[in-house]
């Protein structure tokens, strides 16, 4: 057995760290345009959209396509030509930034943190693999372009606003 200097905890450690990469090597999250509106009325009960966009997903039939109307009142067409622009605007000076047939990639120098972004009508899709850097930089140009967007990790049963909504004070 060759001795590498480190004690069984420690290789045991980077052991159990490298099989946790290799599972939480991929996200996926789905990216929606929230009306204003419901926005505003539903800050703090992300849940609900959450729970509705997975109902839609499992759903079949007619279920389904009262869900789908549901989806489409709660949601906004997303802007696809003026949010590109706006990405490549603030990501062209990332050396590792590119586009091609339509996705948007960006990796980080050392290949730690990779993401391609895809935009459609209906929502975002971010993959996203590695540290957060990559996933985190797409994040903030969709941030800074609107503020009602609500980013889904299914998966991991994960949600929230890219820029979180400031409550109205009354007086």
């Amino acid at each position: 057995m060759e001795n590498s200097g480190e004690g069984p905890v420690v290789r045991c450690f980077r052991d159990q760290n490298r099989r946790a990469r290799r599972h939480w090597l991929m996200r996926t999250y789905q990216i929606y345009l929230i009306e204003d509106e419901f926005a505003h009325h539903y800050y703090g009960r992300e849940k609900l959209f959450f729970n509705l966009f997975l109902e839609y997903i499992q759903a079949r039939g007619r279920l389904k396509s009262i869900l789908q109307k549901q989806i489409e009142y709660v949601t906004k067409t997303v802007p696809i030509n003026q949010l590109q622009v706006a990405i490549e605007q603030r990501l062209q000076k990332k050396m590792n930034y590119w586009t091609q047939n339509g996705k948007y990639y960006l990796e980080k120098t050392n290949g730690t943190s990779k993401a391609v972004l895809i935009i459609q009508n209906e929502s975002i899709t971010l993959k996203a693999e590695g540290d957060y850097e990559a996933e985190t930089a797409f994040f903030e140009s969709i941030r800074k372009y609107e503020a009602s967007f609500l980013a889904i990790d299914f998966e991991h049963e994960k949600y929230g606003w890219l820029k979180p909504i400031k409550e109205r004070k009354f007086v």
